[in-house]
């Protein structure tokens, strides 16, 4: 399960929420990739990934958006 910086759920395995801005790719065993469309400056902040064993493993991953190139 994938969530953002506010806290709100975008995926459960690799079924996402809001499949327009989002999608999670599950290539090898260990690896869930979160892929955010479109990415704007807002979107920057900490996104953390949860695996349901017992207990919990989370990982949290900071995302840095600079600015546009235009």
């Amino acid at each position: 399960m994938w969530s953002d910086k506010d806290g709100i759920q975008l995926s459960f395995g690799t079924d996402v929420f809001q499949p327009d801005r989002y999608a999670v790719d599950h290539p090898y065993p260990r690896d869930w990739n979160l892929e955010i469309r479109s990415v704007r400056t807002d979107d920057a902040g900490s996104y953390e990934c949860r695996i349901g064993t017992r207990p919990p493993v989370t990982k949290t991953v900071q995302l840095i958006v600079e600015g546009s190139l235009l």
